[in-house]
């Protein structure tokens, strides 16, 4: 009965989601990004932290700690107090030499995970990291290597396509046709959207929504989804463009109900039961803050959150693993599953 509720609940989340971001497609993303999303890290990196990662190797914990925080030290440049740094020959160097490796960081982060949940021996986990830092090599001449590493996935991979298979991954424990509606429901939405009639004249973006959404660089999702699905006429991002609008949908929706499905499962996967007293209000004034950071200066927000964004999103990779493999393995060998 609490899995039927729950399951009902995502239905309604899924609906809701659709329908919000349908209405205010950039402003439903700032908002869900600034206050759902620290929430979301906070309280997910408390969980995987509990459960051990999910990896059966701990150096794991240290090379994401190390990746995160490697990708997020150039950003830390542009904040105030910082930005004055910026002409410092050895900052420079970072700035502009570090990012050339920030894909491969990611893509280190899949293998690794992949090497730490599916491969025992210690001895084949390393094998299995040499190889990927070949590979990370040789895709680094690939543009849609990049595309696909260093924008789609910490972005909406992780949070529609994982969530996804996360849904499915949990179904097949409790096998609710409800549940399969909800995976079903969640699939087509971008469909629906590509077929949804909408006219660009009912939306009127405030200017204030347009600056934080260009000043931060979200529109580069929107360029780079509309490059992969072909839809892009070679012109740039525009707030009143049809094409960058259904996009927009599709990447609010994507991320608010990302964040909404981890809080409604919390009875189901009992994430808050490990969470002492102290750790719930530590974790509630660190979320003040970091709300409070984004309300104060987007973009400061978006920056002091970066390691933090990127943790969970290398945090989780284990756990997407093991999804993967158990749906993967309900589709093809169903008897065994």
């Amino acid at each position: 009965m609490k899995t039927l509720n729950i399951d009902f609940l995502n239905t309604g989340l899924i609906i809701l989601s659709f329908l919000l971001a349908c209405w205010l497609p950039f402003e439903l993303f700032l908002l869900s990004y600034a206050i759902l999303g620290p929430l979301h890290y906070f309280t997910e990196i408390n969980w995987i932290r509990d459960k051990n990662y999910f990896v059966v190797n701990k150096l794991w914990i240290y090379l994401i700690i190390i990746a995160a925080f490697l990708i997020s030290i150039p950003a830390l440049f542009q904040l105030p107090y910082l930005d004055q740094y910026q002409n410092n020959t050895a900052v420079q160097y970072i700035m502009r030499k570090l990012p050339l490796y920030f894909n491969a960081g990611l893509f280190l982060a899949i293998v690794a995970a992949i090497a730490f949940t599916v491969v025992k021996s210690k001895k084949h986990q390393y094998i299995v990291l040499s190889v990927g830092v070949l590979f990370a090599v040789l895709f680094h001449f690939f543009p849609f290597y990049h595309l696909i590493i260093g924008i789609l996935l910490p972005t909406v991979i992780h949070v529609y396509l994982f969530t996804l298979i996360f849904m499915w991954y949990g179904n097949l424990k409790s096998k609710s046709r409800i549940g399969y509606f909800n995976v079903i429901l969640l699939a087509v939405i971008p469909f629906i959207i590509v077929f949804l009639s909408i006219s660009t004249l009912s939306y009127s973006i405030k200017i204030d929504t347009q600056r934080i959404y260009a000043e931060n660089n979200f529109y580069i999702l929107n360029i780079k989804l509309a490059e992969v699905l072909g839809l892009s006429d070679g012109k740039p991002f525009a707030f009143n463009k049809l094409v960058d609008i259904k996009i927009q949908i599709f990447i609010a929706f994507a991320y608010t109900y990302h964040y909404l499905n981890w809080f409604s499962k919390t009875t189901v996967i009992g994430w808050h039961k490990k969470l002492s007293k102290k750790r719930s209000i530590t974790i509630i004034l660190l979320w003040i803050f970091s709300v409070g950071l984004y309300f104060y200066n987007y973009k400061i927000g978006l920056i002091v959150l970066l390691f933090l964004s990127f943790l969970h999103v290398f945090m989780e990779f284990p756990l997407n693993i093991i999804s993967i493999k158990a749906v993967g393995k309900s589709i093809f060998n169903p008897n065994k599953s």
